[in-house]
């Protein structure tokens, strides 16, 4: 393929593998083996992610407003954020509380979904916001897609290793 050179083919590939949901849920005797949930983690991986995205966004393509960049940043990392958890939270249908839609089931929510959400939820108000303050605006785009990629990679890998459950 033309500009695509077979490491990057590679670490697209990797991506896909790492953050590629379950396919089959066998029954409903899903339990968490670990003390912690990936709820539990939320705040933690929410700080770093937002850490590392800010410092991205501002460094690379230099938008040079270190506090708008980090308030457009937090903003977008709420809602991307909230919405899988909105998501989520609709199944009360099914289950008597929220509490008990995240235990029904394997509930990791960070996957190749939760990037797609995140890209279309800040990918539009980022780039919106920022593009006035930056020289080029595609470095800025590229920039955001590839530092969310990265967080979702980072974020599915640490929500895998601290929380566990078995069927």
């Amino acid at each position: 393929m033309k500009g695509f050179s077979n490491r990057n083919i590679c670490i697209c590939l990797c991506l896909v593998v790492v953050l590629m949901p379950q396919a089959v849920f066998a029954n409903s005797s899903w339990h968490w083996v670990s003390d912690y949930r990936p709820w539990d983690i939320l705040p933690w991986v929410a700080a770093a992610t937002i850490i590392i995205e800010v410092l991205a966004i501002w460094q690379i393509p230099k938008t040079k407003q270190l506090l708008k960049t980090a308030v457009t940043v937090v903003i977008a990392n709420l809602v991307s954020f909230l919405l899988p958890y909105g998501i989520l939270a609709a199944a009360d249908v099914v289950h008597d509380t929220f509490q008990g839609a995240l235990n029904a089931g394997p509930s990791y929510i960070v996957g190749v979904m939760f990037l797609l959400l995140t890209l279309a939820a800040e990918l539009p108000i980022v780039y919106d916001i920022l593009k006035p303050h930056v020289e080029k605006s595609k470095v800025l785009l590229w920039t955001i897609v590839f530092s969310n990629a990265a967080t979702t990679a980072m974020v599915a890998i640490v929500e895998r290793i601290i929380t566990e459950g078995s069927w």
